[in-house]
């Protein structure tokens, strides 16, 4: 290796002399052999004159159809002496042949309210919750499912009092559920 390494050197040099060499009867137009190798590089160039960069594909935009939505709340009908809080779980289930990306701009992935008859909100869940600004994603494959649990206090319910409980994506406008709840004593 030793030895061919510098013969291969010294056949490149005397092959780069001897084609960028003059003769008086070729043009002084005609490019010698580093000459031949910029122009060849230059050719390839992707941005240059002719040849246009690869254009991104266009992601189609997410068809929030394919996602089913269901809202379950445990209990349904809270016991206030004895519950604070009741669970409500949204499962997001991908009905579509597609792959669901969920583009988040926080942390926080959902929200969760509980509304009186009047329709007025009584408990905000994500008031007591710590949020960063940290932007993520949710990937959902056809055919599964992904879960988001919260607890909600009961302490401004009232027994005998009929209540909405509503959860939703945050970043998905229209992407959620709502489930009724009527406490008693």
């Amino acid at each position: 290796m030793r030895v061919i390494l510098p013969l291969l050197l010294t056949g490149f040099v005397v092959l780069a002399g001897c084609s960028s060499g003059s003769n008086s009867d070729s043009s002084a137009d005609e490019p010698g052999f580093f000459g031949r190798m910029w122009d060849s590089t230059q050719k390839l160039n992707p941005f240059d004159g002719d040849l246009k960069p690869r254009e991104m594909k266009e992601r189609k935009p997410l068809n929030l159809k394919s996602l089913a939505t269901q809202l379950t709340v445990d209990p349904v009908a809270p016991k206030l002496s004895e519950q604070r809080q009741l669970t409500a779980t949204l499962r997001l289930t991908n009905r579509g042949k597609r792959l669901a990306q969920l583009e988040f701009p926080t942390t926080q992935r959902v929200e969760g309210v509980i509304r009186n008859k009047i329709g007025n909100v009584i408990e905000r869940w994500s008031e007591d919750q710590r949020f960063d600004r940290e932007p993520g994603v949710v990937s959902i494959n056809p055919g599964e499912r992904v879960e988001y649990s919260i607890n909600l206090a009961t302490r401004e319910m009232s027994a005998g009092e009929n209540y909405t409980v509503e959860v939703s994506l945050v970043a998905y406008s229209g992407v959620g559920a709502t489930a009724s709840v009527s406490p008693v004593r």
